[in-house]
This record gives C-alpha cells, sequence and structure tokens, in this order.
C-alpha cells in the first residue's frame, strides 16, 4: 500500500481543522476506533481507492485500484480475506464506498448504515462548503487587488497589492515583480514579512530563465536554484508567469512558498493576477497615445468589415462554389454554392469540417490529398443528386491549405449528351451508305462485274482507300465523344491478361508483319472501367504494330513500383521527331516521318490520353528509347529511332 496525502487533506489541513475531525466523527460512528479491524474504503471519481482511518496525523491512505465497484469489491475481497464488505450509499445509485467488516459483525453493521449514510452525506456537504468558501475567498481577493492596481501610483505599490492578495489565497509567501521598459529594468521584492526591496534588472536574464508563459517548479528544482540566484533567496517553490505576451513582455511575476508544488488551480489564479496586473500596466499610458491608437485600431477594424463585407458579398454572388479547407479537411472559408455543390451538411458547415466518413467527403479529401501529393491542381466532374458538376483542387502557396472550385456543368454534360447523340446519329446515317459504296467498289475492284481498264481500276481502288479512311475517321470521333460516358463500371481488372488477349487480337497482324514481341508482365489488377482500359491499351499496341517495319520488334511491360502499376508499350519503329512530340496528343496531328506512309486519323493518341486521366493515372511519351527499353526491346543501344509509351495507373492493395 503507498501512503500518500491527498490534495483534499492537503486543502483540509491549510483551513483548519474542521473536516478532520469530522472524519474522526465519521471514523468513530464506523466502529474504527472500537473495532480496530473494521476498515472503511472509499472510491473517489478518478478510479482511486482510499482508506480512511482513525489518526488524526495521516487520515487518508491512498492505494492504486480498480474504476468501478465490482472491481472495487473484488479488490477487497482479494485484500481482505474474512472480511464482508458493506455498500455505503450516499442516494439510491451513487455508492460512497465501502465499510470492510469481520464475517461475524457484518449483520450487525448492516443494522447501522442508515446512520453512517446520514453522516457521510454532512460530511460530503461539509467538505463542499470549505470549498466553496475557499473559492469565494479568492474570488473576492482578485477583484479587491484589481481595484487596487487601478489606484496604485507606482510599481512598488502594484507589487506591495499582488503580495497581499497572494499572502490570502496562498498563506504566507514571497513574491517578486520584474518589470522592463525599452532600455531598463526593475525588479520589486517582498519578503513573507511584507518587506519590499527593489534592485535593477536585466530583461535577458528574466527571458532566458523563463521562456515559458507559465514556469511551475519545486523546491528541489534546478529552476528553484536559477530563481534563487536572480533573486538573493533560499531554493523554495514557485511559479512564474508573464506580464503580457510575446517575445518581449512588460515583466514577470514570481509567486515563491517554501515548499510543495503549485496546482492548476493555483497556477489559474495567479494568471487572473497577471491579468489584472497587465491591465493596469495598460492604463498608465499615456492617454494620447493610447487616444491616437485606439483611433487607428477602429479605422483599421472599419476597412476589415468593409473588405469582409464585399469578400461575403463576392461569395454569395459568384456562380461557383468556392472552399478553403487544410489537407484534414478543416474549412476555413466556404459559401452556399460550394456546400450545395459538394454535399456537405448542416452538421459539416457549422462545425466547418469535412467527414471523411460521407461518401462525398471522402472523395473530395481523396482529391485534396492527391493534390498534395502531386503538387499541382487535380479536377474531375461527378455528379451530386441527379446534377453534374465540376470540381478542381488547387494547391494553396505553401502546400497548407486547398482552394476548391466547383462549377455546375449540367447544362454542359446536357449539351454534350446532344452532341455526341448527334456525332452517333450522323455516323449511324453516314456509315450505313458509306459501306454500301465501299461494298460496291470493293465489288469493282475484285472485277466480279466485268473487266476494268487500268483508269477505272484505279479509280475503284481509290474510292474503297479514302472510304475506308472515312469510316476510320467517324469510328474514331465516336470513340471520342464517348470517352466521357464510360467510367461507370468500376471492376478489378486483371491487366496482365488484358494485355494477352490484345496481343492475341493482334497474332494476324504479328504473324503477317513478321514482329518480334516480347512481354514481361507481372500478376496485377487496377480498378477501372474494363472498356476504357481495353480501348486504351488497344490504341497504344494498335500504334506500336502499325508503325513498326516489316521485321521489327515489338513489346509490352508491366510491373508496380510503390502507389503506381506502370505499363510500357515499347516499339523499334521510326519514332517521334523531337520538335513534334508536344504536339503528339493533339487532336487529328500526325507526326511528319509517318504522314505519308501509314494511315491514320491523329486520334487514337487522344482518345488514349483522355482515357489514362479519366481513371486518375497519366500517359506520356519517350523517343528514340531510353536505354533500358532498347535492352528490353534488344534494340541497338544509341538507336535515333523507336518510341515507348508511359501509362502510369493507381495501384490497388
Amino acid at each position: 500500500m503507498v501512503h500518500t496525502t491527498s490534495e483534499n487533506e492537503e486543502s483540509a489541513a491549510k483551513e483548519g481543522p474542521e473536516i478532520i475531525q469530522d472524519r474522526h466523527a465519521l471514523a468513530e460512528i464506523a466502529g474504527l476506533i472500537r473495532t480496530p479491524p473494521s476498515r472503511l474504503l472509499r472510491l473517489f471519481a478518478n478510479g482511486r481507492i482510499v482508506e480512511m482511518g482513525a489518526s488524526g496525523d495521516n487520515p487518508w491512505l491512498s492505494v492504486d485500484g480498480p474504476q468501478g465497484l465490482d472491481g472495487l469489491l473484488a479488490w477487497a475481497s482479494e485484500r481482505c480475506p474474512g472480511f464482508r464488505a458493506v455498500s455505503l450509499e450516499i442516494a439510491p445509485g451513487r455508492t460512497w464506498g465501502l465499510w470492510l467488516v469481520p464475517q461475524g459483525a457484518a449483520l450487525d453493521v448492516e443494522a447501522t448504515t442508515r446512520t453512517l449514510t446520514v453522516a457521510i452525506q454532512l460530511l460530503d456537504r461539509t467538505e463542499e462548503w470549505h470549498r466553496l468558501a475557499r473559492t469565494s475567498d479568492s474570488l473576492w481577493t482578485l477583484l479587491g487587488l484589481g481595484h487596487t492596481l487601478s489606484a496604485a501610483e507606482d510599481p512598488g505599490a502594484m507589487a506591495t497589492a499582488v503580495h497581499e492578495a497572494a499572502t490570502r489565497i496562498f498563506g504566507p509567501v514571497g513574491s517578486a515583480l520584474a518589470l522592463f521598459s525599452h532600455d531598463s529594468g526593475r525588479s520589486f521584492r517582498l519578503a513573507p514579512d511584507a518587506q519590499l526591496t527593489s534592485q535593477p534588472a536585466r530583461s535577458s536574464d528574466w527571458q532566458a530563465l523563463f521562456k515559458e508563459r507559465t514556469c511551475a517548479w519545486d523546491e528541489g528544482s534546478p529552476l528553484a536554484s536559477a530563481s534563487a540566484g536572480l533573486l538573493g533567496l533560499q531554493p523554495s517553490s514557485g511559479l512564474c508567469e508573464r506580464v503580457g505576451d510575446g517575445a518581449a513582455p512588460l515583466g514577470y511575476l514570481l509567486i515563491l512558498r517554501p515548499s510543495g508544488p503549485f496546482s492548476e488551480r493555483e497556477q489559474g489564479l495567479v494568471s487572473r493576477m497577471t491579468d489584472f496586473l497587465f491591465a493596469a500596466l495598460m492604463r498608465r499610458e499615456n492617454r494620447r497615445g493610447t487616444r491616437r491608437r485606439a483611433v487607428q485600431s477602429a479605422d483599421l477594424f472599419v476597412l476589415l468589415a468593409q473588405e469582409r463585407e464585399r469578400l461575403d458579398y463576392v461569395l454569395r454572388s459568384v456562380p461557383v462554389g468556392i472552399l478553403l479547407t487544410d489537407v484534414e479537411g478543416g474549412i476555413e472559408l466556404a459559401n452556399d454554392t460550394a456546400g450545395r455543390a459538394l454535399g456537405l451538411t448542416d452538421v459539416e458547415m457549422r462545425e466547418k469540417k469535412i467527414f471523411g466518413s460521407r461518401p462525398a467527403g471522402r472523395a473530395l479529401l481523396g482529391l485534396i490529398e492527391k493534390a498534395r501529393s502531386e503538387g499541382k491542381p487535380v479536377s474531375t466532374p461527378y455528379e451530386m443528386e441527379g446534377r453534374w458538376f465540376h470540381v478542381q483542387v488547387i494547391p494553396w502557396p505553401g502546400g497548407a491549405q486547398f482552394l476548391v472550385v466547383t462549377q455546375d456543368i449540367q447544362d454542359w454534360f446536357q449539351l454534350n449528351r446532344l452532341k455526341e447523340d448527334l456525332i452517333s446519329i450522323i455516323s449511324h446515317e453516314v456509315k450505313n451508305p458509306l459501306t454500301a459504296i465501299i461494298n460496291a467498289a470493293s465489288l469493282l475492284s475484285t472485277k466480279r462485274p466485268g473487266p476494268l481498264t487500268e483508269p477505272q481500276q484505279r479509280l475503284s481502288d481509290l474510292v474503297v482507300e479514302n472510304s475506308q479512311k472515312i469510316r476510320e475517321l467517324l469510328d474514331d470521333v465516336v470513340r471520342l465523344s464517348r470517352v466521357h460516358q464510360m467510367g461507370s463500371e468500376q471492376e478489378r481488372v486483371d491487366l496482365r491478361a488484358l494485355l494477352q488477349r490484345l496481343r492475341a487480337n493482334y497474332r494476324d497482324t504479328i504473324q503477317g508483319k513478321l514482329l518480334v514481341w516480347r512481354e514481361e508482365l507481372q500478376e496485377l489488377a487496377v480498378v477501372g472501367d474494363p472498356r476504357m482500359l481495353e480501348n486504351l491499351f488497344t490504341n497504344l499496341l494498335g500504334n506500336a504494330i502499325k508503325y513498326s517495319a516489316i521485321g521489327g520488334c515489338v513489346g509490352v511491360r508491366l510491373w508496380r513500383e510503390g502507389d503506381w502499376v506502370r505499363v510500357r508499350v515499347v516499339d523499334d519503329g521510326p519514332g517521334i521527331p523531337a520538335a513534334e512530340r508536344e504536339r503528339l496528343f493533339k487532336p487529328f496531328f500526325r507526326a511528319s516521318n509517318v504522314r505519308g506512309q501509314v494511315s491514320g486519323t491523329g486520334l487514337g493518341l487522344v482518345i488514349a490520353k483522355n482515357i489514362a486521366e479519366r481513371v486518375g493515372g497519366r500517359l506520356s511519351v519517350d523517343s528514340p528509347l531510353p536505354p533500358e527499353d532498347a535492352e528490353f526491346l534488344g534494340s541497338p543501344k544509341g538507336s535515333e529511332h523507336g518510341s515507348v509509351f508511359r501509362v502510369d495507373l493507381p495501384a490497388q492493395d
């Protein structure tokens, strides 16, 4: 059992013997004096178990114990075999503690519990009255201190007033008040006998010693010795509070006593003293300067209020949503448009916090994290309650905050759907007669209807070739228009199986061009729309095979690296001129070195780029081949030809 004196007992010992005497009376009622084997235990709210004895020297004995009545019963039974626990209640459902008595005396003890309960209630009321009396006296003392400081004529009178208030609240203490101007300082020290002495003081010495706003120490700590040396006193327990805040406070207030640390309640009382000191010192400022600063502050507040009104009007008036937040979802600024667009609840707007437990909040926090990790703006369209919006997350300078801008794109979305439907209709209506033209021209080219002259043969071949180009262009335009309609089907897609299936689709072309195929594929999967991913890699593999020369080499690599799945589609074809590389993903653009040799529409890579970004990834190109890709294909190092298309997709654990 660890013997410690409780904070309640310390307070009782300082304030007077009344509470201890009441506890002795309770111990006598409980039979502790007449029957020493009996024990009275109490369970505090903080979970400590205390044993109340009859000795006036140490009436409280504390041990660490389990929380709750059941835990106390188990502890008592284990600690005190042969005893029985009798529960003592102040009121129904409120257990004050247990009375442990020998088994043979239990029936007699239970008959006296009513009297003991009344005594316990009286003891609680007495202790509560003493606590309230101490609190009331401290508050009245502080109020009196504020009035005295406001009337004090000099710093010495202020130090004396503070010392008298501290003595009344804490008992006999020593105190010191150090005040500093721009180039000088002085400390005023009062011993417990209230004798005032003063001496010069340097601000740097006090700042180096008391680095925190509040410093508390006991008599054995290094700070006790250091503060004693500063004031020329013996080491003791102490508490120091800054007068004023900032790097250079107006002064410091010290309260010293022989021993015993200062409690949180006592620290709070000293903080209020320094508040009164600061207010009194501010009142001593030159009144004219104070009035001038007050006018300047008032003007500044007016300007700030006007700017705030303008900002509020702009936020209410703009047709876009504006939200300023941090990476954890704390809302600094938001207008109603952003709240509606992002689906923020009234609770989120009131508490200024984006809840990650909701799907909409989780998606928004994911975009913010992506913008933070990439260090650049990210954006995406999304649907909220049947309407389509576009959201853009922009990192704020410094990276601590993010600007979220939302825009209602429902009208644009509907218009885009109409455009896509129109493209599909036109494509369908054009493709039907175009197919008939192609079939007829192809039939003429085979000379089945009859022999053709050489000019006729050339014209029919020209019709077939250009009709097929028109059909390819229509197919690419339709695919490009449908990219934004994809993405609703989120599934786990096996990339290795997808790439091997696409290779099988191109088997005849690969064999026909005598191409060498190489692959290094790990077992990996991503989450996305299967149609979009198939379309993406169909375009890239198709381009690599189409632009490779007969007898060339084509390959694909797949592996995971950190949070990304890397896919590389490599070929040793003609490559891409360096000056044209940045324009490669523009609609209808084709590299000059293949424009007249291989047919194409210039839309395949545009479609692939859009799909990669739609699934949260990225697509880039490098040409000529880097050394590692040239080595993978078995091509000569330093070749000026070849290209590698790099696809990076978010990995899934």
